[in-house]
C-alpha cells in the first residue's frame, strides 16, 4: 500500500480543533452517528468512527468528510494501477486528537506515531489507494498541540470497485493509527 505522512504546522495552514461548533462527542454519544451526514453515503466511514471513539481507543475524532475524487487526481504510480486503465475514486478523512494530554502535547510522540503507521501501512499488500497521516496544531478547549488528519482514498475502474479499494485503505488505516497511537513510550528519531 501507498502510505505517507507529513507535518503542516504554521500560522496560515490548516488546524485541528476539537472545540468546533458542529463537533460531535463521539466518545459519550455514539448514537449520535446518525447526525453525521458522510456515513449515511459511506458505511465504512461510521465503522472507522465507531472504532476510532471506543472507550479503548487512545484518540477520538473531531470531524470527518467523504468525497468523489477526479480522474486527473489519481495517479496511477500512486495509486497503484496500470496508467492505460481509466479509474474513478473516492477518498475521506478524518481529524484524530489523542486522548493522552502527554501525546497531544509532544510533536516527537506524533512523529513516532505517523512515521510508524506510515511504516506498517507500506507493508500491507493493497492496491489502489493510498493512506496518509499530516500533523497539524490541535486545540482542545483551551489546550495547545497536536493532531493527525488520516487521509484514505480508494480508486478502481468503476464505482462500486473503488469504494472497496477505499474502504480496505481506510480499515486499515484505522487500525494502524490506532495501534501506533497507543504504543508506549513512543519516541522520535529526530533531534
Amino acid at each position: 500500500m501507498e502510505a505517507d505522512w507529513a507535518a503542516e504546522i504554521g500560522p496560515r495552514l490548516h488546524h485541528i480543533d476539537a472545540s468546533w461548533a458542529g463537533f460531535i462527542d463521539l466518545r459519550n454519544r455514539p448514537d449520535a452517528l446518525s447526525a453525521i451526514p458522510e456515513t449515511a453515503a459511506a458505511p465504512a466511514l461510521r465503522e472507522a468512527l465507531t472504532r476510532l471513539n471506543e472507550p479503548h481507543s487512545p484518540v477520538f475524532t473531531c470531524k470527518c468528510d467523504f468525497w468523489p475524487l477526479d480522474t486527473d487526481e489519481l495517479d496511477p504510480w500512486e495509486y497503484d494501477y496500470p496508467p492505460s486503465e481509466q479509474r474513478i475514486g473516492v477518498a475521506s478523512y478524518i481529524d484524530l486528537v489523542a486522548r493522552d494530554r502527554a501525546v497531544f502535547a509532544s510533536f516527537d510522540r506524533h512523529e513516532s506515531w505517523v512515521r510508524a503507521s506510515a511504516l506498517r501501512l507500506r507493508d500491507l499488500p493493497a492496491a489502489g489507494g493510498r493512506a496518509d497521516l499530516v500533523i497539524r496544531a490541535a486545540l482542545d478547549g483551551d489546550r495547545a498541540g497536536f493532531g493527525v488528519t488520516l487521509y484514505a482514498a480508494g480508486c478502481g475502474p468503476d464505482a462500486p470497485a473503488a469504494h472497496t479499494a477505499w474502504e480496505a485503505i481506510l480499515r486499515a488505516a484505522v487500525t494502524a493509527t490506532m495501534n501506533e497511537a497507543a504504543a508506549p513510550g513512543a519516541s522520535s528519531s529526530v533531534g
